[in-house]
C-alpha cells in the first residue's frame, strides 16, 4: 500500500464510561486518514482512558490481518453505541475477572454482577461500585448465574461448589442447598437459575454427562429433573443459561447444541414445547448461546459467546435483529457470557473477555 488519501476520515464520536475510581472519563474515536492502496481501509483508533490502564486499539489493522478490509473506504457494519461502559481487568473492588452475569434489584437501583472471583459485586446503574461479598465465605467458588426474587432475595448458581446460594439483598447468606452428585437435588456444575411465577426455582447444569434441568421449591426440595446429555429433543449439551417468560415457559440456552429449547408443564409433567436454532454466523443463526433474557415486550435476547453478539428473537424463534461484533471498541464484544434486561428496559451485556459491562438503550 502506498500513499494516503485526503478523504475517508472516520467520524468522531464519544461517550461516557466509569474508571477504576468511579470517575467518568471518555472514549474518543479519533479522526484519522484512510490508508489507500489497491483496497482502501479506514483505520479507527479507540483510546481508552481507564484510570490506571490506557490502551489504544487500531481496529482497522485487525481487519487487514483477517482479510476483511472494506474496499473504497466504505463504512463498517453499524454497531449500536452503548450508553455506558464500565469495568477494567482485575480483582479489586469495581474491577472484573471475566464477568459472567448481571442481575437487578426489583426497583433497578442495584446491579448484582458475578465474575470469576468467587464474589457478588454491587453497582449503581451509573456504574459506581457500592459493595461486594464473597461466595461462599472462605471458599473458592465460581458463581455463573443468578436471579432476584420480587422481595429482593438473590439466588446464585455456585457452579463449582455444586450448589445454590440464597442471599438477602445486603449479602447475608440465608440458606444453601445442593452437593456434588448425579442424584435429584445434586449437581455437577450448576450454571444458571431462574424463578417462575410460583416462586419455584429452575436450574441448569452440565458435566460428567449429567447435562439436565432441575426444578426446586422455595425450600430447596427437588421437584423435577428433566433431560440428559445428548443432541436429541429434550437432551442437552452444556445448558448454560435459563430464562422464564410470562407464561412460565422455560427457555434453555443449549450451548454446545447451538440452539434454544423451550420447556413447559406443571408439577412433574415437563415436556419440550419447542426447539429452535441452527449453528452458524449468519443473521438468525447461533454459535454457542450462553445466556437468554426477556424484555418487557416479550422479545428474547441471546448472548452468543461464539459469535460475539446479541441476537433478538420472538419467543417462537423468529429472528428480529442483532447487534455487536467481535472487537474491543464501544458496542463490540469479546465472547459475551451474559445478557440481562433492567426493570426500566436497558440492556446490560457481560462483555466477558473485554472484562467490562456494556449498557445499551432499550430497543424500540
Amino acid at each position: 500500500m502506498t500513499g494516503q488519501s485526503q478523504a475517508g476520515f472516520c467520524e468522531r464520536a464519544s461517550y461516557s464510561r466509569v474508571g477504576e475510581a468511579g470517575f467518568a472519563s471518555t472514549i474518543r474515536m479519533a479522526a484519522v486518514p484512510a490508508i489507500c492502496g489497491r483496497d482502501n481501509v479506514t483505520l479507527r483508533v479507540y483510546v481508552y482512558n481507564r484510570g490506571v490502564e490506557r490502551r489504544t486499539f487500531i481496529m482497522g489493522l485487525a481487519a487487514l490481518a483477517t482479510g476483511t478490509a472494506l474496499s473504497g473506504c466504505r463504512k463498517a457494519s453499524p454497531v449500536v453505541e452503548p450508553l455506558l461502559v464500565f469495568g477494567i481487568s482485575g480483582e479489586h473492588d469495581g474491577q472484573f475477572h471475566m464477568p459472567r452475569e448481571v442481575g437487578f434489584s426489583p426497583d433497578g437501583s442495584r446491579l448484582y454482577i458475578l465474575d470469576r472471583s468467587h464474589r457478588v459485586q454491587v453497582f449503581a446503574p451509573d456504574g459506581r461500585f457500592i459493595t461486594m461479598w464473597n461466595t461462599p465465605p472462605g471458599q473458592l467458588g465460581n458463581p455463573r448465574g443468578l436471579d432476584v426474587a420480587p422481595d429482593g432475595t438473590l439466588f446464585v448458581a455456585d457452579t463449582h461448589n455444586s450448589g445454590i446460594l440464597v442471599y438477602s439483598p445486603e449479602g447475608r447468606l440465608l440458606r444453601k442447598w445442593g452437593r456434588p452428585g448425579r442424584a435429584p437435588g445434586q449437581f455437577i456444575s450448576v450454571t444458571d437459575v431462574a424463578l417462575d411465577s410460583r416462586g419455584d426455582l429452575w436450574a441448569c447444569e452440565y458435566g460428567a454427562s449429567n447435562d439436565r434441568v432441575q426444578k426446586f421449591d422455595a425450600a430447596g426440595h427437588c421437584m423435577v429433573t428433566f433431560g440428559k446429555f445428548g443432541s436429541g429433543v429434550g437432551e442437552f449439551s452444556r445448558p448454560q443459561g435459563i430464562a422464564i417468560d410470562d407464561r412460565d415457559r422455560v427457555y434453555v440456552a443449549d450451548a454446545v447444541n447451538h440452539r434454544v429449547q423451550v420447556l413447559s408443564g406443571e408439577g412433574a409433567d415437563v415436556k419440550v414445547e419447542q426447539v429452535w436454532g441452527e449453528v452458524g454466523s449468519a443473521p438468525g443463526k447461533l454459535r454457542y448461546p450462553y445466556d437468554v433474557a426477556f424484555d418487557r415486550q416479550g422479545r428474547l435476547y441471546v448472548a452468543e459467546y461464539g459469535n460475539s453478539r446479541i441476537s433478538v428473537f420472538t419467543p417462537e424463534g423468529r429472528f428480529l435483529t442483532s447487534f455487536g461484533r467481535p472487537g474491543r471498541g464501544p458496542g463490540e464484544f469479546d465472547h459475551p457470557w451474559g445478557v440481562s434486561l433492567a426493570p426500566a428496559g436497558e440492556i446490560y451485556v457481560a462483555d466477558t473477555m473485554n472484562y467490562r459491562i456494556q449498557k445499551f438503550a432499550p430497543l424500540t
